[in-house]
């Protein structure tokens, strides 16, 4: 039963992430999916009811996070985009409250988020800890305002 359960999830995250991709390219006729561009990507309003999502852009390169640093608005569901570019790395917040710990192979893209409603505004520490191949560790922070 926990499997059909944990299927279920995962098929309606999977139909979410079409349909926010879906409305917004429909919205944006330049938008491309495309994670590994070199341009430094900034958190960005969308539309699929452009008051409730946030997308960021980063990709791991070199050991470091780009870009290292991102403002989001609080109460807004917040999509990362996270690319791999030339290794295997792993994305996640130290904050247990977020709680998800990501790793994403090398040329790979993987779309994840969660809901900014109900917390703290401040800083928020986002880190690779057990796949960083130049560094050992990196960390960035995300500025919920």
């Amino acid at each position: 039963m926990v499997k059909w359960i944990a299927l279920g999830v995962i098929v309606i995250v999977l139909i979410g992430i079409w349909i926010f991709n879906s409305v917004k390219k429909s919205q944006n006729p330049n938008y491309t999916s495309n994670a590994t561009s070199t341009s430094t990507a900034d958190v960005v309003a969308t539309t699929a009811s452009q008051d409730h999502f946030s997308v960021v852009n980063i990709r791991a390169e070199n050991g470091k996070f780009i870009p290292d640093t991102f403002t989001v608005a609080a109460g807004k569901v917040l999509m990362i985009n996270f690319t791999a570019v030339d290794a295997t790395y792993d994305f996640g917040f130290a904050d247990p409250k977020i709680g998800f710990d990501v790793v994403v192979k090398k040329g790979e893209t993987q779309a994840f988020g969660f809901d900014t409603t109900g917390k703290t505004a401040g800083d928020y520490v986002f880190h690779c800890i057990q796949y960083c191949p130049k560094s050992g560790t990196m960390q960035g922070t995300m500025t919920l305002q």
